[in-house]
């Protein structure tokens, strides 16, 4: 892609209609303002030698603030969107452009092949506008007259719009005095020529509270499904002479126990491990030491409670929980149900997101001489909503 490519970004609205105390574009989505979600975006695309941000001159000094590079020049628009357009042009001609993209600050869910569409397209063409096909009924309403609007050659016009920067500039500096909403028009005055393009739904403006709010949902549904976790835990216990054995908070009849620093349950401890390492939070020997005499005989199901709590803490959930119980015996089957219930109520979750199994090694090595027990848990976690 070549680098002579210059964007401008408006953001010289103060959009009273949204909230008379703040801007739209100041607004946040997650931990970022809209407008560095949108900034951020063209910066990344490494497709602009230079990106100018043009602000309300009330919030200049605080927009300036926002953004640290080398590449982004913050100036000050006009009174209306056009004249800031017109700024932007102004200051752009220093850097002597072949094409400019011109972006509302407020469309920030954009794609990076939106942008290279719109540039790729360019090298025959003087503008090329995103749009996207009008699909609802459209109806014309006004003192009571309701009509019909036919549909079928209307067009709602997006940004980013891209234009050879010589023909553009030429456009605006013949039109000062009219007022348009977008570059397009003012450009198609001039030239008569536009070329359309598909545009994407989801690079909608944000203008409303209604906006704002799907906007939020957005980045929350991305970041959900961005941030999944996944944890493995293995443990091993040794058998001893004993009556009774503990696996997943049950106390099981059999001929021998099983040994270990606190009461060696071996499920509880794999699938504490598993938490752990999905949440990065090292294993449980980080946390509860063998060598620390205070966690002699404790109660495993201490451990999983503390796991349930790091999980809140670090707001994430458990979507499953897939454990292999390795031994010949005792035989798991039996049990199954009441480890998935025991475990479930350890972790305040459902049942349905626990899968309990059992396997042998064919009486192959130490797990099948019986000389103990094995367990093995795989863990996926998420952010909570």
């Amino acid at each position: 892609m070549q680098k002579n490519n210059l964007a401008i970004i408006l953001s010289g609205g103060t959009g009273t209609r949204f909230d008379i105390s703040k801007p739209k574009q100041f607004y946040k989505l997650n931990k970022k303002t809209i407008i560095e979600t949108t900034v951020e975006k063209f910066v990344n695309s490494n497709f602009f030698n230079c990106i100018i941000v043009v602000s309300h001159k009330d919030f200049f000094n605080f927009t300036k603030k926002l953004f640290n590079n080398t590449k982004i020049k913050v100036i000050v628009g006009g009174e209306n969107r056009q004249k800031s357009v017109f700024n932007g042009l102004n200051a752009a001609k220093s850097f002597n452009p072949k094409y400019v993209l011109i972006h509302d600050a407020v469309r920030p869910f954009f794609s990076i092949n939106l942008l290279k569409r719109v540039l790729k397209n360019l090298k025959g063409e003087i503008s090329v506008i995103p749009s996207i096909n009008v699909y609802d009924s459209v109806r014309y309403f006004k003192n009571k007259k309701y009509s019909n609007v036919l549909r079928e050659n209307l067009k709602l016009i997006q940004t980013p719009q891209g234009f050879c920067f010589n023909s553009i500039y030429e456009a605006h500096k013949k039109n000062k005095e009219s007022v348009h909403t977008d570059d397009s028009m003012i450009l198609y005055e001039l030239k008569n020529k536009i070329k359309l393009i598909k545009g994407e739904k989801i690079n909608f403006k944000i203008t409303t509270k209604e906006d704002y709010n799907i906007g939020k949902l957005i980045v929350k549904e991305n970041n959900n499904m961005s941030d999944i976790r996944v944890g493995t835990g293995f443990d091993v216990h040794k058998f001893k002479k004993g009556k009774q054995l503990k696996l997943f908070g049950i106390n099981i009849p059999f001929d021998k126990s099983l040994e270990g620093h606190s009461d060696a349950d071996v499920g509880f401890h794999s699938i504490v491990d598993a938490i752990l390492g999905g949440l990065c939070l090292g294993d449980i020997g980080n946390h509860f030491p063998p060598t620390d005499n205070k966690w002699k005989n404790k109660q495993s199901i201490f451990f999983m409670k503390h796991a349930k709590k790091l999980l809140k803490n670090e707001n994430f959930k458990i979507n499953n929980l897939d454990v292999t119980l390795i031994c010949e015996n005792p035989k798991v089957s039996q049990y199954q149900k009441m480890f998935i219930k025991s475990v479930a109520e350890a972790l305040d979750i459902d049942c349905s997101k626990i899968n309990i199994k059992g396997t042998t090694t064919e009486k192959l090595g130490f797990l099948g001489r019986e000389e103990g027990i094995a367990c093995q848990v795989s863990v996926t976690l998420s952010k909570n909503d």
